[in-house]
């Protein structure tokens, strides 16, 4: 069961919480200063946050692990990255590289936020190639390997026809979310599109159905087929 966590109002910044029988998984983790924000949500969704086993960090933009560190020593768990990403965890910053504007305003946005900086983590797990299995904690889910958005960008596929594939794409108008849920787009940036379509590719041979993203409301494999066209 995915539960979705807006960090930001109307989904326009997502992480997602999967709720499973030996243990919870947190993915992704927001901008920098969320963890409040979070630990709140999984209490309200009736969850105790210490049951969180593991944190998923699907790639290097500060939006998306800005709180890692934060939780990773609240909480007293391991992060699960791709090596690729790695080096701007470590850093503390985005990997600034891989955020080539998909849109004008995002040209702007990017001067904003290149410089921004989250306290810095190692991944306790680093995934290099293929798929990483999390049967330990929730039956038939597994971590694959997405580049695309960025080099090390990871999705999570669970065996309910649902995945988590985060900023390869997203919906509804702005940052996603706000209006028009049933619009797809690019995402503000996108580091390779060669790669990302070979991603999609990957994703799309799986019996996947429901996708849940970074910014904006999940969409179906219907929208999917129309944003890779």
């Amino acid at each position: 069961m995915i539960i979705p966590i807006s960090i930001w109002p109307a989904h326009m910044m997502n992480c997602f919480l999967i709720k499973g029988d030996n243990g919870h998984i947190l993915v992704d983790t927001g901008i920098p200063g969320s963890a409040d924000k979070i630990i709140e949500a999984i209490h309200n969704a009736g969850l105790d946050p210490h049951d969180i086993k593991l944190i998923v960090v699907t790639h290097s933009h500060i939006d998306h692990f800005g709180s890692v560190a934060a939780l990773k020593k609240r909480l007293k768990i391991p992060v699960l990255a791709h090596a690729e990403d790695t080096p701007f965890y470590q850093k503390g910053m985005a990997n600034v590289a891989s955020m080539k504007p998909t849109i004008a305003w995002a040209i702007l946005f990017k001067k904003m936020v290149k410089d921004l900086k989250t306290h810095p983590f190692t991944p306790d797990i680093v995934m290099k190639e293929g798929s990483y299995s999390l049967a330990d904690w929730i039956g038939g889910t597994q971590v694959i390997h997405t580049p695309g958005h960025t080099p090390g960008s990871l999705s999570i596929v669970l065996d309910n026809g649902e995945a988590i594939i985060m900023d390869m794409m997203a919906a509804g108008i702005g940052l996603g979310g706000v209006l028009f849920h049933s619009r797809v787009k690019h995402p503000a940036f996108h580091d390779n599109l060669s790669a990302l379509k070979k991603s999609f590719d990957k994703v799309l041979s799986l019996d996947i159905n429901k996708f849940y993203l970074g910014h904006g409301k999940p969409v179906n494999r219907t929208q999917v087929l129309k944003y890779v066209d």
